[in-house]
């Protein structure tokens, strides 16, 4: 009787000394919640006004026809990052040590999150530069122009992706390697593709230097035919 009277009163005191911390940990998480609600509400706001949608459809990360998407989602992150700081002060109010350890270290790597976000965004935008103003370039006769606009485009593109995963820490030899045979792949795509597409034209102009050879009278055709030919491959 004794013992059970003297476990009763050490779990009634341990309780008691508990309350304080129970009532600061759901005063924190109380606070938290309507602090991440302002701040949310408030960036909502701000993005909304400084035209945060519409440079998040230009650089091409969401759909025109998406409005107060980019703003929507940025808004809830900032709630979520506030939430999750008052459950690890909670968590270290009610002495929840591993709790507040895992939730530091996810609150901890939200650097590395927007650092590869911005990382890829800046990726496509300048990528989607580069193709414009190659496109609208002069000289584009060959044909040949939209092709390099666009492998231009993807390289730019493969590097900022890339570069996103080294920042996110994701193996960092594995992401070099895979790196340089995306680029390798990208340039020996488009060194066949301009290669296999310049044939009718590399054959027009053999085609033009033999009639201007011909046409000069230096030579009979069975001369011009027996010099040397100056390029890198078999004779036309």
């Amino acid at each position: 009787m004794n013992s059970t009277m003297h476990w009763l009163s050490t779990a009634f005191d341990g309780v008691v000394a508990f309350l304080p911390s129970l009532v600061a940990g759901l005063l924190i998480l109380g606070v938290g919640y309507l602090v991440a609600k302002l701040l949310a509400g408030a960036t909502r706001a701000l993005l909304g006004r400084v035209g945060y949608d519409r440079l998040l459809a230009k650089i091409g990360l969401i759909d025109s026809e998406e409005s107060g998407a980019g703003t929507q989602w940025t808004a809830t992150a900032v709630f979520a990052l506030v939430v999750l700081a008052a459950v690890m002060q909670a968590a270290r109010a009610w002495n929840l040590q591993l709790v507040a350890a895992g939730v530091s270290d996810l609150i901890a790597y939200v650097p590395h999150l927007i650092g590869a976000a911005v990382i890829f965004a800046a990726a496509l935008y300048f990528g989607d530069w580069v193709r414009g103003r190659m496109a609208r370039a002069e000289g584009g006769r060959l044909g040949q122009r939209p092709l390099v606009a666009s492998t231009v485009r993807a390289a730019v593109l493969a590097l900022g992706a890339f570069m996103a995963l080294r920042e996110l820490q994701i193996a960092p030899e594995i992401v070099t390697i895979a790196f340089t045979l995306t680029l390798a792949a990208i340039a020996l795509a488009a060194a066949l593709a301009f290669g296999l597409g310049s044939r009718n034209v590399a054959g027009q102009v053999t085609q033009q230097w033999y009639d201007r050879q011909a046409a000069t009278g230096n030579g009979s055709a069975k001369d011009v035919q027996t010099q040397t030919w100056p390029g890198p491959g078999p004779r036309p």
